[in-house]
């Protein structure tokens, strides 16, 4: 049994069963082959029914998911309904299916000892122990059982010794670890009779590549969300005091950002939907057919409906965002109102993003979708990196259909960001409260005000928050004084005219194609083919 010869390949762990209910033995099986087979994750796979088992006992399917969620309780544990969306019944077709499309995983099947009992019982018990390396770990009750089974005595050449644990998931299978101190007596047989109850926790999702609810699949790169404090005293230590606009986006200041989006006087949402849509035909026919549509920044199932509908013969539609909850939430929505697969990958637009192969019906290219201006919040240097990486992920022959804010009058423009309501000023205040808040920083909010305005030399809007007086913002024993009318920098939003925005698109692989605009020339779409 020589090691395998392939390297760098993520070690996944694999727990089968109905958990009905899930309980804390499952959870002790996962922490205990994280740290003895030196895994990167262990996959959850929720089965709909267990063929050896009478369907009567199980109960709803979702609560089964949604409890097991609650009891993995762990980054590194993942709960998957990957057997109920692709229609799987039997342990050995699940284990084609996921080595199938995921070719550079190390898979490691799971179990307690009760289920090397009934082993042999297992439909295409041997293909199984053929596929993959096998971790069993011992439940009261059952070692001997175990260990004398008809499974364990045909493959009884193939065990190795506990101390041998961490090569064995990239050990050429048949081979097999039995761990005899693991004994927790929990079983879900047990639990059901006993009706042990679960104390609730926090529901999270966290896959690589299984299918994932209502989604093709979900890819989680696992971005870099930032160090909220070290950030903050980071940039309260230039001449120049800022912070990056991405600490906005707690609940609070995510709701009124949706709040700002309806106001009178902020018109980007609003005209940049009427360019879209009175130019749908126009743009969808630019476009062509058989496109697979990759939109940076998950939107509404509005905002990307009207380009699928509009769209030949569209091939999927995958949605990428940084913020796993957010993403998830949307696009699983999105996916019961699109008539083309869905999927999502959580990821930082401003770091390289590669797309799964294989996972999703073929296409004739991809479309990336960047509405929203965003790309205006960027500097020009950021901005020019971003479009470059994005016709790496896209690749030859893509195309990039882009949102942006034109320049114009600046009464309108500073108006949009200093509405009558104070929704944006409360916007903007929102940063200085969740550094009160989450980072126990003395600061008075009072001591601030809102203030944007419009900076011609640069063609962009500026968010800052003035001090009224002096004051002292101090957190972890620095203290960051800020003088009368001293401002702490926390956005910019660029606005182009046609002809920069095109000069610094030929920066990148990008050529532009196609431009559309509003009657009043505030807002326009174009779009870019890649070389």
């Amino acid at each position: 049994m020589p090691p395998s010869q392939k390297t760098e390949r993520r070690r996944i762990g694999l727990l089968g069963g109905s958990f009905n209910p899930p309980h804390q033995g499952h959870r002790e099986i996962s922490l205990a082959a994280l740290e003895r087979l030196g895994l990167d994750a262990v996959w959850w796979l929720v089965t709909p029914g267990n063929p050896l088992k009478d369907p009567k006992i199980y109960a709803d399917y979702e609560d089964r998911l949604r409890l097991a969620r609650i009891v993995a309780n762990h980054p590194d544990i993942v709960v998957s309904d990957f057997e109920r969306r692709r229609g799987l019944t039997y342990t050995a077709e699940t284990l084609d299916a996921l080595q199938a499309i995921n070719p550079n995983a190390a898979f490691v099947w799971l179990m307690g000892a009760d289920g090397l009992d009934n082993f042999h019982q297992w439909k295409e018990w041997r293909h199984i122990a053929e596929t993959v390396p096998m971790a069993v770990f011992n439940r009261p009750g059952h070692t001997d059982e175990a260990l004398a089974s008809e499974a364990a005595k045909e493959l009884a050449a193939f065990r190795i010794d506990p101390d041998n644990a961490m090569l064995l998931s990239e050990t050429e299978p048949p081979v097999w670890v039995f761990f005899p101190d693991t004994e927790n007596p929990l079983s879900s047989t047990a639990i059901r009779s006993r009706k042990i109850s679960h104390s609730l926790t926090i529901d999270r999702d966290d896959e690589l590549i299984a299918p994932c609810g209502a989604l093709a699949f979900f890819l989680d790169l696992n971005p870099d969300l930032g160090d909220f404090r070290a950030d903050v005293i980071e940039g309260l230590s230039k001449l120049q005091k800022s912070i990056s606009p991405k600490y906005f986006y707690d609940e609070t200041g995510s709701k009124l950002f949706d709040q700002i989006t309806e106001l009178e006087e902020y018109y980007p949402t609003r005209t940049e939907k009427a360019v879209f849509l009175e130019n749908a035909e126009a743009i969808t026919a630019a476009i062509g057919s058989r496109a697979a549509i990759f939109e940076y920044g998950s939107g509404s199932s509005e905002k990307i409906e009207w380009l699928v509908k509009g769209l030949e013969e569209p091939a999927a539609y995958v949605a990428m965002d940084i913020s796993r909850d957010h993403l998830l939430e949307n696009a699983s929505a999105i996916a019961e109102v699109l008539p083309i697969p869905v999927a999502a990958v959580c990821a930082d637009f401003h770091s390289p993003i590669e797309l799964p192969k294989d996972l999703l019906p073929s296409a004739d290219h991809w479309l990336g979708y960047f509405p929203g201006s965003t790309i205006g919040n960027m500097t020009r240097d950021a901005a020019k990196d971003f479009l470059t990486r994005a016709a790496d992920t896209l690749g030859a022959g893509a195309q990039f259909l882009v949102g942006f804010d034109l320049v114009k009058d600046k009464a309108v423009l500073e108006a949009a960001y200093n509405d009558a309501r104070g929704v944006t000023a409360a916007f903007n205040m929102n940063l200085l409260r969740r550094i009160k808040a989450e980072l126990g920083a003395r600061l008075d909010p009072d001591d601030f005000e809102h203030y944007a305005f419009y900076n011609e030399d640069e063609d962009r809007i500026e968010m800052h928050l003035r001090a009224l007086r002096p004051t002292v913002i101090e957190l972890d024993g620095h203290e960051f004084s800020f003088d009368e009318g001293e401002t702490l920098h926390t956005e910019n939003s660029h606005k182009f005219t046609l002809e920069k925005f095109e000069a610094l698109v030929n920066q990148t692989p990008w050529r532009l194609e196609k431009s559309w605009a509003d009657e009043k020339g505030w807002f326009a779409a174009c779009l870019l083919g890649n070389r």
